[in-house]
Formats: structure tokens, sequence, C-alpha cells
């Protein structure tokens, strides 16, 4: 990624945590080390709500770190924002998404056509214990 490029996610992600009052946070391991993704809430001008959304570095997938960050940040939500709902809208070719979102519970509530004209499911997430 260019510099150029890197600064603008960035003003656009510390942007959105002072505009909406939320955002993505870094994943760093328990023992420490340098982040290994992402994980938060976005809700990007034009979509229809506020979504969970999470990242991974490849050599963190498969280690349990998006399931542990993403039943926090759902309990968060319902807890400390007072949220309704958390949802994610997913890409019915993303199978490693989808398999994260079953080990969830996430349920589809919706099916819809997102501004990027893409058709995806739209999944509820229960409360966390």
């Amino acid at each position: 990624m260019r510099d150029d490029q890197s600064w603008r996610a960035l003003a656009g992600h510390v942007g959105h945590w002072h505009l909406r009052g939320y955002g993505l946070w870094m994943i760093v391991p328990k023992q420490g080390g340098p982040a290994i993704g992402g994980c938060g809430f976005v809700w990007p001008d034009g979509w229809p709500r506020r979504e969970l959304t999470w990242w991974l570095l490849p050599e963190a997938r498969g280690t349990g770190a998006a399931v542990e960050v993403s039943k926090v940040a759902i309990k968060h939500a319902y807890d400390n924002y007072g949220w309704p709902l958390v949802e994610t809208h997913m890409d019915d070719a993303n199978a490693a998404a989808r398999k994260l979102v079953q080990k969830l519970g996430g349920e589809v509530i919706a099916r819809e056509v997102f501004p990027d004209d893409k058709t995806r499911s739209v999944y509820e997430f229960p409360r966390q214990e």
C-alpha cells in the first residue's frame, strides 16, 4: 500500500470514530506483538446500516482470534452502545466469513441489494454472554 493510501485509510477510520462514535479496533495478540487484524463496526456512506466487520492477516487466520474478538465486539454493541440489533452483511462467496458468522450464531434476516449493486445476506447476531 502506498503512503497516501495508508494515510487515507487511517484518516477514514479515525474520522469514522469521530463522526459515528464507533469504528474498528486493532487486534493484538494477548501475548503481545504486532497487530494481526481489526474488528469493529462501520457504516460506510450510502450503505443501509452499520455492520460488524473484521479482517485478519493470513498468518492469524484459523487461530480463533476472529471468533474471540467478534464476540467481545457484539457484546460491547449490545451492552455499551445499547443497539437493539447487531448485524453483518456478507457476500455469498465469502466462505470463511460465513463459517465465522455461523460460529457466532448469526441468522439470515434479509437479502438486500447494496450500493455497489451486489446482493448480500444480512445476518443478525444474538447477544453474547
